[in-house]
């Protein structure tokens, strides 16, 4: 026996060479992966991680082996002592000591644990519950031919296979059947039927005689409900090798933007929803014929597009999945919650209390009705200058009035009770806001699917459902985008010419300030800095899909080399021109701030000793506006 020591990133072992010494860990960490190809590239699977008193060398041919060869990879993650041990010599030192019966049990009781220990789910596990599993794990022996379990039944186990080899076949609608996996040691499979509770989706047989362990339900519940990381591992082994199958009811629409990007959009007629592909999307969505695995997809994903990318295949699925695109794909939410720490289960539960929603579905009928019975006027020539009329006659009234305004608010003790009258017009504001939306909808020939109003944090909030418009072109898509804030712009004018009408001070004071607070709201909708509105009729005019992720992206990778380039900086108009929207907004976001503070100051009789600290409240606006994007950008450099 001898120390030996590794640096980080240094193999210790390599896939395929003959096992003449088994290693002791000592002390740091190493991982093992195992290769595998897909033509012609080569990819190394993360299988485990060892640690302290990690043994590497052991199979299921017995304790040692001096001729077999290495089934997998380890590689140091941090710098490495071990122990290395002669197998030759080691079986020779146990032959002359008869001490081979004596080692039996130890060794049988060793290799369970690191079979165990290989196979992905349990590779966290501590050394203790390894041990806890060892004991409640059954061996079983099966022949050539065996038939494990079928297609269509209901499992209380599951297998890890100890030698030998599965066959997983699956028999589709027809009657006909297809080898979906040949499985070799070691390999866990038949757990899906025990966290999803549905029926066996695949027969497993017995290619030859085979040595298997057999976990049985309550020992895998127990695990899932009491490990936090064997919880979280089944859920991604889950996903991982799941087959998913997009629902057939599905319809595709493709079109091609400006800048010749193809995009797909997907309509589902069972709950009328829509879902948006980029060409990386789409060429996930057409693998999604129940053939291929995650794993399956996003190599060749990575073969076609140069891009190696697990956690975007695995999001995109699991949003489809969740929006009703996929039909095999379920799993119990349970295994969820039980792999959140309780701090997140507080987070999430909190989050449904103040993220409330109330949708009205068949939206489309009512709002039909209104727009038939003479909103539909709005949208002629003459409604529509009837209403820029009122929209920019309504901020003359305002600005006409604030002398008056400004006398009334430093003379009164009740400005702030005023300021709370502004949360149910708030929510008012809102309603019409969506309303607007659902009305251009309609004005273009769309359907409205659902329209609703609810809570978000400390405010009132409403939505509209306007996801039919993207089978549209980007002029209509444009209009109705533009619809809600054109609508709050048209209810602050309505607001600032009432203050015009009446005579009762406080109540005009009320107005006032709604009217105020209307005109800045709409003007924030414009901001192209969030997805807010004049974020997607900026998208949508540009016909740019994902305008601001490519915008900061050419920012940060391409702008400092272009910049001294001007042919270049021709070839991508949508992302300068997403930048300088941004400035504009930025800049006038600091005028108004300073007009409003002006006035703010001005009632309250607060005088800045020093002009330079009235500039303060608008660079903090600012800065506050622009912290998405600075959070991208970051993101990008990082």
């Amino acid at each position: 026996m001898q120390e030996v020591r590794y640096a980080a990133r240094e193999k210790i072992v390599n896939e395929g060479e003959l096992v003449d010494s088994v290693y002791i860990m000592v002390s740091g960490k190493a991982e093992v992966t195992h290769e595998v190809t897909k033509h012609p590239k080569k990819t190394a699977i993360p299988v485990a991680l060892l640690n302290q008193g990690d043994s590497i060398g052991l199979n299921e041919t017995g304790f040692f082996s001096s001729t077999g060869t290495r089934t997998a990879t380890v590689t140091a993650l941090s710098d490495v002592l071990a122990l290395q041990l002669n197998v030759k010599a080691l079986n020779q030192f146990l032959q002359e000591h008869h001490l081979e019966s004596a080692l039996y049990l130890a060794s049988s009781q060793m290799l369970r644990m690191q079979l165990i220990k290989q196979s992905l789910p349990f590779s966290h596990l501590s050394y203790e519950r390894l041990q806890w599993l060892t004991q409640h794990v059954e061996d079983i022996t099966v022949d050539a031919g065996t038939v494990l379990f079928r297609q269509g039944e209901q499992g209380d186990r599951c297998y890890l296979i100890y030698s030998g080899q599965i066959e997983i076949i699956a028999e589709n609608a027809q009657g006909a059947t297809r080898q979906l996996a040949l499985l070799k040691p070691p390999v866990l499979f038949g757990e899906a039927t025990l966290i999803t509770h549905a029926p066996r989706n695949a027969t497993a047989i017995a290619l030859e005689k085979s040595e298997l362990l057999v976990l049985h339900h309550h020992y895998l519940q127990e695990l899932l409900e009491t490990e936090d990381a064997v919880a979280k591992m089944f859920v991604n082994l889950m996903v991982d090798r799941s087959r998913p199958l997009h629902n057939p009811h599905i319809t595709v629409h493709h079109r091609v933007t400006v800048d010749k990007q193809e995009i797909t959009i997907l309509k589902n007629p069972d709950n009328d929803s829509y879902f948006q592909l980029s060409r990386e999307g789409w060429h996930i969505w057409e693998q999604l014929n129940g053939e291929f695995t995650l794993q399956e997809i996003t190599l060749n994903m990575a073969e076609k597009f140069n891009l190696f990318a697990p956690d975007v295949v695995a999001a995109l699925i699991s949003k489809l999945n969740e929006a009703g695109f996929i039909n095999n794909l379920k799993i119990n939410d349970m295994m969820y919650r039980d792999g959140q720490s309780f701090l997140a289960r507080a987070m999430q539960k909190i989050r449904s209390i103040l993220e409330i929603r109330f949708a009205i579905s068949g939206a489309d009928k009512w709002i039909s009705i209104f727009y038939d019975k003479g909103a539909y006027l709005l949208f002629t020539r003459i409604g529509q200058l009837a209403l820029a009329l009122l929209a920019v006659t309504g901020l003359y009234a305002i600005i006409f009035t604030a002398g008056d305004m400004l006398e009334f608010f430093a003379s009164s003790k009740t400005t702030f009770t005023l300021l709370f009258g502004l949360i149910p017009l708030s929510l008012l504001t809102s309603v019409f806001h969506e309303l607007g939306h659902a009305l251009a909808v309609k004005a273009s020939g769309r359907d409205v699917r659902y329209i609703g109003v609810g809570w978000y944090w400390f405010g009132p909030i409403a939505f509209t459902d306007t996801s039919d418009m993207w089978l549209t072109t980007r002029g209509p898509r444009t209009v109705v985008n533009l619809a809600g804030v054109y609508a709050n712009a048209l209810i602050a004018g309505v607001a600032a010419l009432l203050v015009l009408a009446i005579s009762q001070p406080y109540l005009q004071a009320m107005l006032w300030l709604f009217a105020v607070y209307t005109y800045l709201s709409a003007f924030r909708m414009l901001s192209p800095l969030q997805e807010l509105d004049g974020y997607y009729v900026l998208m949508d005019w540009l016909d740019k899909p994902r305008l601001r992720q490519a915008a900061v992206s050419w920012l940060v990778k391409k702008f400092p080399e272009e910049i001294f380039h001007p042919r270049l900086l021709r070839q991508h108009l949508p992302e300068i021109s997403y930048w300088v929207a941004c400035l504009v907004f930025l800049f006038l976001v600091s005028m108004i701030t300073l007009y409003v503070q002006d006035f703010i100051f001005k009632a309250i009789g607060f005088h800045p000793p020093h002009h330079y600290l009235g500039l303060i409240i608008p660079f903090l606006v600012v800065i506050f506006s622009s912290l998405n994007v600075i959070a991208e950008i970051r993101k990008v450099e990082e």
